[in-house]
């Protein structure tokens, strides 16, 4: 069986757990958190982090559902865009008051779980 059949039939806290490990890193006391503010002091660099923790799960295959998927914050409210692969409307989903692993999970649910049409990247 395949890591995402696995992941996707365990229950919603055995996948929190599951992406609070991958963020995890050693020597640290708390997983890597999204920069949720969306404020920078730099041009592009709470894009670049923000991006760099989600990309942790490319792996996974999420950007395979969508011709394109991406997460912004604006004070504070995260927003996923996404563009489902062979589709036309462009969605947006708000996620605030959610945590880093829990709008993970989210994009696991929008993409890898999703059931949707996966373009072929073999």
């Amino acid at each position: 069986m395949e890591e995402i059949e696995i992941l996707s039939q365990k229950p919603k806290e055995e996948v929190l757990d599951f992406i609070r490990k991958r963020l995890f890193v050693e020597g640290q006391t708390e997983h890597r958190k999204f920069n949720m503010s969306g404020y920078e002091s730099k041009t592009g660099e709470c894009t670049v982090s923000n991006t760099a923790i989600l990309n942790e799960f490319a792996d996974l295959g999420i950007y395979d559902y969508t011709d394109y998927l991406f997460l912004d914050f604006y004070k504070g409210t995260p927003t996923v865009y996404l563009k489902y692969w062979g589709e036309e409307k462009n969605l947006e989903f708000n996620f605030d008051g959610y945590t880093t692993s829990e709008i993970i999970y989210e994009v696991f649910k929008l993409t890898i779980f999703s059931g949707m049409k996966k373009r072929r990247r073999k």
